[in-house]
């Protein structure tokens, strides 16, 4: 059985944006997790089961790709799962399609209140 976690998953290797989450939500007591590599991140799944999910375009690998092997796990269909992408048409389209919501580049603090359904 998968253990809840109270936070977010976030996968990227992006420093700058994992510290600015940090930051953010540290004022919220909101915990987070991330990982820089989608395969660290899938495995650590397996065994938990985040508040939501939010997957760097800048990641190791396709985070579509990721977007998709998360939404064919039962357990994780509710768990709400964004991807952070350049301001793009195409980008935008495909994250539709997956299923997934875009949130455009740059990440600010509203939008990722609104992600997490928190008060701003």
């Amino acid at each position: 059985m998968a253990a809840e976690y109270p936070g977010l998953l976030l996968l990227s290797r992006n420093e700058a944006l994992r510290a600015y989450v940090e930051l953010v939500l540290a004022e919220t007591g909101i915990p987070v997790r991330y990982f820089d590599s989608a395969k660290e991140g899938l495995f650590w799944l397996l065994d938990h089961t985040p508040r939501a999910i939010l997957l760097d375009e800048d990641l190791d690998v396709d985070p579509f790709a990721a977007a998709v092997r998360i939404r064919h796990v039962k357990r994780l269909k509710e768990v709400p799962l964004a991807v952070l992408i350049s301001p793009s048409e195409k980008l935008r389209t495909t994250a539709e399609v997956v299923r997934v919501l875009p949130i455009t580049k740059p990440l600010n603090r509203e939008k990722l209140a609104r992600f997490l359904g928190m008060p701003l």
